[in-house]
């Protein structure tokens, strides 16, 4: 008898820790950030691709070209940028983006995400990641536009 394991599985801080990202504007202007890990591998179940799957699923991410819209949000709070990616207790922080990057998802109020299941960002094939687009709210104007 053999044990499914899912394909999916919701990482903790530590992992989360680990992840790393890459932030990029699109040839229309649009605002890209990448989530990936070193140990990531395409063709194997490893726990690091079940935690990166996990992740992609908690943001709403699907597999297939475009980025479709999903109802989660990036978050622009106390001067944190973050994805809240489903776990009960902690966020997906993510460092300082470029300036033009954080200009364009407040004027988007959106931002297109993927996760990578390359070991490299970005990826070496398009179908290599999980994407959609997430919305964006934040606590406070970034001060970069008037009110």
């Amino acid at each position: 008898m053999s044990i499914a394991t899912p394909r999916a599985v919701m990482p903790d801080a530590a992992f989360v820790g680990e992840v790393r990202i890459n932030f990029a504007r699109g040839s229309r202007g649009c605002a890209y950030v990448m989530l990936g890990h070193p140990e990531a591998h395409v063709r194997r179940e490893t726990t690091v691709d079940r935690y990166l799957r996990g992740i992609a699923a908690g943001l709403g991410l699907h597999e297939g070209e475009g980025y479709p819209s999903t109802p989660h949000c990036l978050y622009f709070v106390k001067g944190f940028w973050a994805l809240d990616y489903g776990h009960p207790e902690t966020l997906l922080t993510l460092p300082p983006p470029p300036r033009g990057w954080a200009i364009r998802v407040q004027a988007d109020r959106a931002a297109h995400v993927g996760v990578c299941l390359d070991p490299g960002l970005p990826p070496s094939r398009p179908d290599h990641v999980l994407t959609g687009t997430v919305g964006y709210k934040a606590d406070r104007r970034l001060g970069l536009f008037p009110s």
